[in-house]
């Protein structure tokens, strides 16, 4: 059975040896549960789901993804260079890389981003809010409003930095959640 540990332990940059010490084993053996050289049993995936803190169900390969084959890398001159190109094989997976993503369409161009655009966030709670600081988050105020902006944790407080200069600056604010983005996608 095709699994995802060995990508959501490069998503977290874990090294084998680091995630086989979450679990309680060899880095070796975490690399054959990772190639399916080795059957996956119901126990394996939960000790894998507990170590990455997901549902036991976000590790079985989603088929629903789609592998698009990767042709090169184009450079600054709109060509693509013979070396450093697709590997035979080499595929780019269309997947989220978020255990609990949420998305927002924009209307209007916001900063950096353009309208039409689908900003997908990885939505984070409680202590885990941290790992938004200064980034672009799409953020729930308790009150149910959804905000687009730069987080800032310090000393135990969060502050919402506008990432358009129109926006206002909210200080000490209080959240139920936070998305880091963590990919925009845009249909032509």
């Amino acid at each position: 059975m095709q699994t995802r540990i060995r990508e959501l332990r490069k998503r977290r940059s874990l090294t084998l040896q680091q995630l086989a010490d979450l679990v309680g084993t060899t880095p070796q053996t975490v690399q054959r549960l990772e190639t399916a050289n080795m059957t996956v049993s119901v126990e394996w995936l939960g000790r894998f789901a507990d170590a990455f803190g997901v549902r036991l169900s976000d590790l079985i390969a989603d088929e629903r993804s789609r592998d698009i084959p990767l042709l090169g890398r184009i450079g600054r001159d709109g060509a693509m260079r013979a070396r450093g190109g697709g590997q035979p094989g080499e595929a780019v997976a269309i997947d989220v890389p978020a255990e609990d993503p949420v998305a927002v369409h924009l209307e209007a161009d916001v900063g950096d981003y353009r309208a039409g655009t689908f900003l997908i966030g990885n939505k984070l709670a409680g202590a885990d809010m941290v790992n938004a600081h200064g980034h672009d988050c799409i953020v729930m105020l308790r009150n149910g409003i959804v905000l687009l902006r730069r987080l800032i944790c310090r000393d135990g407080t969060i502050s919402l930095v506008p990432i358009d200069p129109s926006g206002d600056v909210r200080f000490d604010v209080d959240i139920a959640w936070a998305a880091r983005l963590v990919m925009q996608l845009r249909y032509f």
